[in-house]
């Protein structure tokens, strides 16, 4: 049977493992023999440390992730045991993902960083796949030229970069919404014209007008800018925001508080933590992205314990007690790993619980078929948005009908 094709969520996963292949070592770089192998500093850590063999399958199955993720991308409809053998060698899909990135890197004058980074990953798949409507996470300021010219003997400035608010690629391209001047201006009520709207870009997100249009907040954790959603009041009670204030991302928290993001109930224990003014928002918006690009097995097996005892601790008894703590420090430690530092906090229990956490889920994900699911397959239905139902033939060529006969009833006298 062919395999799905890549999506939204293959991104996830692939954007995760590529990252983590970059940020190992290669043991046999300098030999004719396994040169692109590459060694996960949690696998050589795991050596060291109790249930190391738990940890190691636990990266084999995240090598094998994002080889099946780098096979759907280039339409490869590979057996399962050839994706195993494949994965993290040389001739891999991967390896071969990596190195495509790298050639578009070093032609890309806007692409700064030395090391592959979730940009890049979002670029390669946005020109390779433009049917999945992928826009920029965000907008970098400086060139690689206009970096070279700022550097001197003892200092090199890093690449700044500003909020690119819309979802979807179309979306930036329909509003012609382009880069701001400078990185310390944000999305101001005062900035950017959107001519549709007949406002300011500021003004259109902050009063609704672009609530379908308007990314999530696991989208927005994604960029290297810490936006806020507060201000103050001055003198004449207008309202003036805080150093980082985005009206885009202020509308996006509203959304997501009532209810109306896609991916509000993907962390289901986090979320009820952040309903109960637990779990900061800072914290949140980084395990809202963790639940939005987990693999879809992980996801399944979380969600089979996840939901129940999420609806335990609302009840605030002996679950709650237990809990909260563990699940704070979880959710520091995602934070911590997807803002690259920037929030939460680092700790080696949390990193070695989220790979036994995330093995045990996907061992429990391969055996669950979730409600609406079918062969593997989610189907969801957006009457609004959905596509047309596929027509069936009949042996003579005859459309067949759907639903149940409709039956001429006799009349009575």
């Amino acid at each position: 049977m062919a395999k799905e094709p890549f999506s939204l969520r293959d991104l996830g996963t692939l954007k995760s493992g590529i990252l983590a292949e970059e940020a190992g070592f290669k043991p046999f770089e300098s030999f004719s023999f396994g040169k692109d192998f590459t060694l996960r500093p949690e696998t050589a850590l795991s050596a060291l440390l109790p249930f190391g063999d738990v940890q190691i399958l636990g990266q084999a199955i995240g090598k094998f992730q994002t080889e099946d993720a780098s096979n759907r991308l280039l339409n490869r409809d590979v057996p399962f045991q050839q994706t195993l053998k494949g994965a993290g060698t040389g001739g891999s899909a991967t390896q071969q993902i990596i190195n495509e990135i790298k050639a578009q890197k070093a032609q890309d004058q806007f692409s700064t960083e030395p090391n592959i980074t979730r940009d890049d990953i979002q670029k390669y798949v946005a020109n390779k796949r433009p049917d999945l409507d992928l826009a920029p996470i965000q907008t970098p300021v400086y060139t690689k030229k206009q970096l070279d010219a700022k550097t001197t003997d003892f200092f090199r400035p890093e690449q700044e970069y500003t909020t690119q608010p819309f979802a979807r690629g179309s979306d930036v391209r329909s509003r012609g919404f382009k880069s701001y001047t400078k990185p310390e201006v944000l999305m101001t009520e005062t900035g950017e014209f959107d001519a549709p709207t007949g406002r300011t870009f500021g003004q259109a997100f902050k009063s609704g007008d672009l609530d379908s249009e308007i990314k999530s907040l696991d989208q927005f954790a994604e960029d290297k800018i810490n936006q806020v959603n507060f201000g103050t009041r001055d003198e004449k009670g207008n309202f003036v925001g805080a150093k980082g204030y985005d009206p885009a991302f202020a509308r996006a928290v509203t959304l997501e508080n009532q209810g109306d993001s896609a991916n509000a109930d993907t962390t289901f224990i986090c979320t009820v933590l952040f309903e109960m003014n637990i779990l900061p928002m800072s914290i949140y918006k980084y395990d809202q992205r963790y639940g939005q690009q987990v693999n879809r097995k992980i996801y399944n097996g979380y969600a089979l314990w996840g939901k129940p005892l999420a609806e335990r601790i609302r009840k605030q008894g002996l679950t709650y007690k237990i809990i909260t703590p563990i699940a704070c420090a979880w959710a520091e430690q995602m934070a911590y790993d997807l803002s690259d530092g920037k929030v939460g906090k680092n700790r080696i229990s949390m990193k070695i619980g989220k790979f036994l956490g995330e093995t045990i889920c996907y061992l429990l994900g391969l055996f669950i078929k979730p409600k609406g699911e079918k062969n593997g397959r989610t189907h969801t239905r957006n009457r609004k948005h959905g596509t047309e139902r596929r027509t069936v033939h009949g042996k003579n060529g005859v459309p067949k009908g759907r639903g149940r006969p409709r039956i001429k009833r006799r009349a009575t006298n």
